[in-house]
């Protein structure tokens, strides 16, 4: 593969990265109606029915499929920061593969438990509520308790952002950000004991403070430097041509 035509595929799956975000948004955020979700530990299955699935089933259940397409664009997005890690020595070192495994596992979490709710609002109004539950707290469960899958990929990014001195692509202070980030997680395993207050599904710190700094901490600053990476280098190959004139 030419460079250029390498240059031209690193831009597009550059922007699977921002295609997730803004897909994710629209489908599990404003038509799963997760802005915050529903504390269905404290709710009894008949008002997780009455109040959500059965309320919203039609956009919960185009939310969700929509969920399992865009969910893994964030695999390709993951991969290729894993590349940008090992392009300098040509090869992943444990600290690359522990990014691309974790950004691998955390796109299936992330396609894999919306199918899941995709089938709790399919079923909503014709099976028994307790069912519905069941699978709604297990998929919930999943979700945010397995952080750690996220955390991993987020450490072995910012250790060798810190620890790899001759890089220059990622300032150093990403990261430190990455792994403030999958720290910032940690209260996430308090979810199914907490049905209210900041540490709850929907709760202050759990929902909101969570997925803002895995936004703006991780994952807006590394698609940036990514991006002006990858353009930096489109744009520098008609001035060198120019000066070979």
């Amino acid at each position: 593969m030419d460079k250029e035509t390498k240059r031209m595929v690193e831009f597009v799956v550059a922007l699977c990265g921002p295609a997730f975000v803004v897909g994710y948004l629209i489908f599990w955020a404003i038509l799963g109606h997760n802005v915050p979700p529903p504390s269905a530990y404290g709710m009894t299955p008949e008002a997780l029915i009455s109040e959500y699935y059965g309320k919203y089933r039609s956009d919960i259940l185009l939310g969700m499929i929509g969920c399992c397409v865009v969910g893994l664009l964030y695999l390709p997005w993951s991969l290729l920061l894993a590349t940008k890690l090992s392009d300098e020595d040509g090869k992943l070192g444990v600290l690359s593969l522990m990014e691309a495994a974790g950004g691998t596992l955390t796109a299936w979490v992330l396609a894999f438990c919306p199918a899941m709710w995709a089938t709790c609002a399919f079923f909503a109004t014709t099976i028994d509520p307790v069912f519905i539950k069941v699978l709604h707290l297990t998929t919930w469960t999943i979700y945010d308790c397995t952080f750690m899958i996220t955390t991993v990929q987020l450490t072995g990014l910012g250790c060798y952002v810190v620890l790899n001195k001759k890089q220059t692509l990622f300032p150093a202070w990403t990261g430190w950000s990455a792994i403030a980030v999958g720290i910032i997680f940690l209260p996430l395993v308090l979810i199914p004991y907490i049905t209210e207050g900041p540490f709850a599904v929907g709760g202050t710190w759990n929902f909101y403070i969570v997925f803002s700094t895995w936004l703006f901490g991780f994952f807006a600053p590394f698609s940036y430097y990514m991006l002006k990476d990858i353009l930096s280098h489109k744009l520098a190959q008609p001035l060198v041509a120019a000066h070979s004139h």
